[in-house]
């Protein structure tokens, strides 16, 4: 397999955020469409006031939306290895004391969804209240001949919340010691 998945991680004294503040309309982000001339500009993630003492702000930041949220370093990274059809959306990131931090972060919205589950090999329950969102998921096959060769970061249709990235890529991030995220292989995806 190319591809494997992306994720981020709250090891050590990583700040850990939940969802996102002041986008009443955050649901936009996985439906895999441009959002840049309407995401607001006071969208928000706030340290979680459960872990006071993980403060610690990682290259790739943990949120309980599983959304890619990047610092400026990893964003320079992926646009100087040609990462393309993927649109950087600034977000605010508040510490326990109620202030912006000054490094900047983005979330890396991918576009747009991609159609490459293959069905027939993975087994799943449509969701009863979102017929376009797969649940209850087992031995997740892709058929990659479906994603789009200049594809290296991209995201699912169907399983939204998945960011799955070239392995070739992913193997560069870690060389770069980028901190604050994980790789899994998409076989081992679990998710109800």
């Amino acid at each position: 397999m190319n591809y494997i998945q992306i994720r981020s991680t709250c090891e050590g004294d990583a700040a850990r955020f939940r969802n996102m503040l002041n986008n009443p309309k955050k649901f936009r982000l996985l439906k895999g469409q441009p959002l840049q001339d309407t995401f607001p500009g006071e969208a928000a993630y706030r340290m979680s006031d459960e872990f006071p003492d993980n403060i610690a702000l990682h290259d790739v930041l943990y949120n309980l939306d599983r959304q890619l949220i990047i610092n400026e370093r990893v964003r320079t990274f992926l646009e100087a290895e040609g990462v393309q059809h993927v649109e950087y959306l600034p977000i605010r990131v508040i510490n326990h004391k109620d202030r912006e931090v000054k490094e900047r972060y983005f979330i890396a919205n991918m576009l747009p969804l991609v159609d490459c589950i293959d069905q027939s090999k993975t087994r799943f329950e449509w969701n009863p209240l979102n017929d376009q969102q797969m649940m209850d998921v087992e031995n997740l096959t892709l058929d990659e001949n479906k994603i789009p060769a200049n594809f290296k970061l991209l995201r699912l249709k169907y399983l939204p919340t998945v960011t799955l990235i070239h392995r070739e890529l992913a193997m560069k991030m870690k060389e770069a010691k980028f901190r604050g995220f994980e790789l899994e292989e998409i076989s081992d995806y679990r998710w109800s």
